[in-house]
C-alpha cells in the first residue's frame, strides 16, 4: 500500500473561539474536533508534546527559574536528540519519508531548538526573510548581546578577538532590527503578514518528494498587533500582570486587532491546502491544522504566559484523513500529545476522559523583566501548575505548593483523592 503524505500546519497563537473560519476546511473532507486542548500555554513546550506525545513534565522542555531563553533553546537541542525515539519526524525518517520543515516561528521552531527535518526553511516573521543558513550564528550572537550588555561592549569585545565573521552577521542582525521599523511602523496593516505569504511561495516552488512529511508553523495569529514600537509594551503588560495579578485598562489596545490576525491565519491555511491539493493527490494524504496555544486578549489575562486558561489552552483541531482510512472517532478530551496516534491508521478512536495542561512559569529571561522596569523574578512565580479537565471535572493544581486552586464538577473529588494518594 502506498504511503500516505503527511502535512502537520501549525497556526501559531489562534485560540479555538477565533478559528471557526477554520469550518471552510470541511468542504475539502476535513473532521473537526471539538475540545483540542495544548498541553502548554505557550510555544516550545507545546510543540516538544506535538511532536514526541509526551506532556511537558515528562519531557522536560519547559521553563524554570533556572532555564529561560537561550539557555532553554540549547537545552531543547540536547533534550530533543534524546527524545529521537518519541519523534513523529524522526520515526517518518526511518519509515521513508522525507522531513520538510517551513517554520515562521525563528525564535523556537527551529534547528537549533530541536526541531530539524531534511529540509529546513526558517523565516523571520518581522522582516519576512528566510534566515535558516544564519539562525545557529543569530541565535548565538543575541543571546552575546544580551551577556555582554549591548552592542558597543558587543563590536569592542570582538573587534579584540579579531572574530569579523560574528562582527558581519551582527552587523547585518543590526540592520534587520532596522528594517523592523520601516515600513512596518507606519500602520498596523503591515504587521499582518508574518511570513505566510513566503510560506505559500515555497510550497509552490518545492517539489517534495513522497512520501513526505511537511511541517509549517505559520504566524499570522501571533503578535505584534500594533505597530512594531508598540510590541514591547505588549510583554510588559503580560510581565506585570504576571507580577502583579493586574492589568491596566489602557492595555487591552494592544489585542484589539487580534481577530484581524486569526482571520489572516485562517486564510492562509486555506490557501495552502489549496496550493498543495492542486500538486499532490489529496485522497492520499493526510492533514493535521492545529494551533501550539492560544491568546488571552486583555480581558482575563495576558498574553500567552503563566496561565492555563481556557483562552491560552482550547485550541481548533481539523483532520483530513486520507480515503483508504477510517475517520477516528473522539473521546471527551483530545490532547495534542495524541498527534502520533492520529497518524496510526490501526487506531480507531482518538482522546480520552482526562486531560492535562502544565505552565511553570514565565519563559521571559530576566532581562526582559529588567527592561521593562521590573526587578528580577522571584522564586515566587515559578511554580508547576497543572489543570484537569473532563467531563465533569475541572481543576486547577499548584502541584510546588501542593494546593488546589479551585476544583470543579462531580468528578472533582475522586480525582483530587487519587492525585494527592500519588502525591504521598
Amino acid at each position: 500500500m502506498r504511503k500516505p503524505n503527511i502535512i502537520l500546519i501549525v497556526l501559531d497563537t489562534l485560540r479555538e473561539d477565533y478559528a471557526q473560519g477554520l469550518d471552510r476546511l470541511l468542504d475539502y473532507g476535513f473532521v473537526k474536533y471539538q475540545n483540542a486542548i495544548a498541553p502548554a500555554p505557550w510555544t516550545l513546550p507545546s510543540h516538544v508534546s506535538m511532536f514526541t506525545g509526551l506532556y511537558p513534565s515528562e519531557h522536560g522542555i519547559h521553563e524554570t527559574k533556572e532555564l529561560r531563553g537561550y539557555e532553554l533553546i540549547k537545552y531543547s537541542q540536547f533534550r530533543m536528540k534524546a527524545l529521537a525515539d518519541y519523534n513523529i519526524m524522526t520515526k517518518l525518517r526511518d519509515e521513508g519519508y522525507t522531513t520538510y520543515l517551513i517554520s515562521a516561528n525563528s525564535a523556537f521552531v527551529n534547528p537549533i531548538a530541536g526541531f530539524e527535518a531534511d529540509v529546513n526553511i526558517v523565516i523571520d516573521p518581522i522582516t519576512n526573510l528566510v534566515v535558516t543558513k544564519d539562525i545557529m550564528t543569530i541565535a548565538t550572537i543575541e543571546a552575546e548581546l544580551e551577556k555582554l550588555g549591548g552592542k558597543l561592549n558587543f563590536l569592542i569585545h570582538n573587534l579584540k578577538e579579531m572574530n569579523i565573521t560574528k562582527l558581519a552577521i551582527g552587523a547585518k542582525l543590526f540592520l534587520l532590527g532596522r528594517l523592523k521599523t520601516f515600513p512596518k511602523h507606519i500602520s498596523e496593516r503591515f504587521i499582518r503578514e508574518k511570513g505566510g505569504r513566503l510560506v505559500l511561495s515555497f510550497v509552490k516552488k518545492l517539489q517534495f518528494k513522497e512520501p513526505f512529511f511537511l511541517f509549517v508553523n505559520l504566524m499570522e495569529s501571533h503578535n505584534p498587533y500594533t505597530v512594531l514600537r508598540e510590541d514591547r509594551n505588549i510583554v510588559c503588560s503580560a510581565l506585570r500582570w504576571v507580577l502583579t495579578g493586574r492589568l491596566q485598562p489602557e492595555d487591552k489596545r494592544f489585542w484589539r486587532t487580534y481577530p484581524m490576525h486569526a482571520e489572516r491565519a485562517i486564510k492562509r491555511a486555506i490557501e495552502l491546502i489549496s496550493i498543495i491539493g492542486g500538486k499532490y493527490d489529496l485522497g492520499n494524504t493526510l492533514i493535521i491544522i492545529t494551533s501550539d496555544h492560544g491568546e488571552l486578549l486583555g480581558n482575563d489575562g495576558a498574553y500567552h504566559i503563566y496561565s492555563l486558561r481556557d483562552g491560552n489552552i482550547r485550541v481548533p483541531l481539523y483532520v483530513k484523513y486520507p480515503e483508504s482510512w477510517k475517520k477516528k472517532k473522539q473521546k471527551t478530551y483530545i490532547s495534542l500529545t495524541e498527534l502520533s496516534k492520529i497518524l496510526n491508521p490501526q487506531i480507531d478512536t482518538i482522546g480520552s476522559e482526562f486531560v492535562i495542561a502544565e505552565t511553570f512559569g514565565p519563559h521571559y529571561a530576566d532581562s526582559s523583566f529588567e527592561k521593562c522596569g521590573f526587578e528580577k523574578p522571584s522564586i515566587n512565580i515559578f511554580h508547576h501548575k497543572i489543570r484537569i479537565l473532563g467531563k465533569k471535572t475541572d481543576i486547577l493544581f499548584d502541584k510546588t505548593l501542593g494546593e488546589v486552586e479551585y476544583a470543579k464538577g462531580e468528578g472533582a473529588g475522586q480525582i483530587l483523592a487519587e492525585l494527592f494518594r500519588q502525591e504521598v
